[in-house]
């Protein structure tokens, strides 16, 4: 995989960073890394501590934050620089939310 370093280092870490944040206590954070169809593919799988009632496309908007998440640091910026440095690299960062199951999905282009 041909990517900056400092921009997916970024992205990596604003995902971990929530996952940490934002997961149930006690329950396990699941972290896959793959190659599918010419990209390289990092997942992230967390349970949140509280059921998301957000889309997925507002929770990657500036400045938002699940409700719960009000109690948490951080200034709701993490997934929307994640989502831009994604597709600076010609990539994508996609969120799926099912109840209290988060999952972020990061495809970057593989070199040549």
């Amino acid at each position: 995989m041909f990517a900056d370093s400092q921009k997916t280092y970024r992205i990596l870490e604003n995902l971990l960073s929530n996952a940490r944040k934002y997961s149930a206590p006690g329950t396990r954070v699941y972290i896959r890394v793959l190659e599918s169809d010419g990209f390289g593919v990092f997942e992230v799988k967390s349970i949140s501590k509280e059921p998301l009632n957000i889309s997925s496309e507002e929770l990657m908007e500036r400045f938002v934050r699940g409700d719960r998440s009000r109690s948490e640091e951080g200034n709701g910026l993490g997934l929307s620089i994640a989502k831009e440095l994604a597709a600076l690299q010609n990539g994508s960062l996609t969120i799926s939310i099912d109840g209290d199951l988060f999952k972020a999905e990061v495809l970057l282009p593989l070199g040549k």
